[in-house]
């Protein structure tokens, strides 16, 4: 990718024990991404903030970035402005919270609905699989609270015989068997219960600095946490890959985070039956978090992969190609020769405005699959740009670069692109450099190539039509 590119990152700073690791994975993919030219706003608001929300997304179409990522304050109050963003071009990704009915390009976040069956299935456990349990769902209007809270319903619904439960308020404890704390208000329910002497099993979300004093006492047995150091790193990998697959036109795939289970020191304590569910609980849970590594460790693969190469074509893209150009012309300078082609199709604007893009970019896929196919190994094929392309040639003098080129040229010529009902007949302009004849140093080599490659495509002629059915 040429240039620079910008992403705006939208989400709360408070309350800060909450929300701290969430900045800290933004900021460490900030970090990451630097050497790829990537330069992130961070911008925060309040928690429900959605009137600022809505002013910092109507300043960002008017001032333009590349891609935002938002955690929104709203489950719906946003999608008329994340819809113009998308409209405009510029992908947003929501995280931790989600717009699903916006057109967002892609969600970073947990399962609220898995996290809440996860929830349900270690307060039951706790309970013994039964009893009747205290609920504090939360605001159903947000998006997360509602999902995650008909996982937990749904856990409670295996056992109708044995399980009941009752809503309750904050100032309001009403006694029961098992509490399920499905807001933020986990620090003071646990309190609450704590102040009237009431010791059930309390199951929340949040592994907070506020709440591990409250695992200690045994106030609440386990929490649920959802990583929101990996919510905010993949929320601004995501955007970045949201960039670079912009001009391919594919789908972005977003990430789920599963969730873990931390619990108090007694949680595991009340019994050998009990200790054994436990143990299977976080077996299958690690099982989860082991194959969601795997996963990770694929998608900062996939993401080097789309940051180095063109999305069309698979080929370098520009950046890695000078990246490459650079390498090799210091090698060359301690080691030997060096050539450079640059290639022009002749006449490609034709087949664009005559059968359309899609025609267009079949024809660069082609041409894309002859330079591999006509290069070595060792050899570096790139697309700078539009119908340009470059092949970097290791170890390679003068006469060697006009064997490959006539290589590329013939199998050019016989290449055939379907669209349609016609075949288009290609053909192109190949100009060659070589170090230490021709210049010194990669930007000469560059302007040299590219000289010829316009004498050649000026003695030729072949650019009046040279693509035809």
């Amino acid at each position: 990718m040429k240039g620079d590119v910008s992403i705006a990152i939208v989400a709360p700073l408070q309350p800060e024990d909450f929300f701290d690791q969430l900045w800290q994975g933004v900021w460490e993919a900030t970090f990451d991404l630097a050497s790829f030219g990537v330069q992130v706003q961070n911008l925060p608001t309040d928690r429900y903030d959605v009137g600022g929300q809505r002013q910092i997304l109507q300043h960002l179409i008017e001032g333009g970035v590349d891609a935002i990522a938002i955690l929104p304050a709203h489950v719906s109050a946003l999608n008329d402005l994340i819809d113009r963003h998308e409209s405009a071009g510029t992908p947003v990704v929501t995280f931790h919270g989600d717009a699903p009915d916006s057109r967002r390009s892609a969600f970073v976040g947990p399962d609220p609905h898995q996290a809440g069956v996860l929830a349900g299935e270690v307060l039951t456990k706790l309970m013994g699989n039964r009893g009747r349990v205290i609920s504090f769902p939360g605001d159903q209007q947000k998006y997360h609270l509602a999902r995650r809270y008909e996982g937990f319903r749904a856990e409670l619904a295996r056992w109708p015989e044995l399980m009941s439960e009752a809503a309750s308020m904050l100032d309001q404890v009403i006694p029961g068997d098992g509490v399920y704390v499905g807001n933020e208000d986990l620090v003071k329910v646990a309190t609450a219960l704590e102040r009237a002497g009431i010791q059930v099993p309390c199951v929340g979300f949040g592994n907070t600095e506020s709440v591990r004093p409250l695992l200690a006492s045994q106030a609440v047995s386990a929490v649920i946490d959802e990583s929101r150091y990996q919510e905010g790193y993949f929320a601004v990998q995501k955007a970045y890959q949201s960039i670079l697959r912009r001009s391919s036109g594919e789908d972005l795939k977003g990430v789920r985070i599963p969730s873990s289970v931390v619990f108090a020191t007694n949680a595991a304590d009340t019994g050998n039956s009990l200790h054994s569910a436990f143990e299977m609980v976080v077996r299958q849970r690690t099982e989860v978090l082991f194959n969601y590594k795997q996963r990770l460790e694929q998608a900062n693969a996939e993401l080097m992969s789309l940051s180095i190469t063109d999305p069309l074509t698979g080929l370098l893209n520009r950046r890695k190609f000078e990246e490459v150009m650079a390498n090799e012309v210091a090698r060359a300078r301690r080691y030997g020769d060096l050539s450079l082609l640059i290639i022009d199709l002749d006449g490609f604007k034709s087949v664009n405005d005559r059968y359309g893009h899609q025609a267009g970019d079949e024809v660069l896929k082609a041409v894309a699959r002859v330079l591999k196919n006509s290069c070595r190994a060792t050899d570096t094929c790139a697309r700078l740009g539009g119908d340009e392309f470059a092949v970097v040639l290791p170890h390679t003098d003068s006469q060697g670069a006009d064997i490959v080129r006539s290589r590329i040229r013939g199998e050019i010529a016989r290449t055939r692109v379907p669209v349609g009902q016609v075949e288009l007949e290609l053909s192109l302009s190949a100009g060659a450099a070589s170090m230490p004849g021709d210049a010194s140093g990669a930007d000469a080599l560059i302007a040299a190539a590219d000289a010829d490659m316009y004498r050649v495509k000026q003695a030729s002629r072949l650019h009046v039509n040279p693509i035809r059915a």
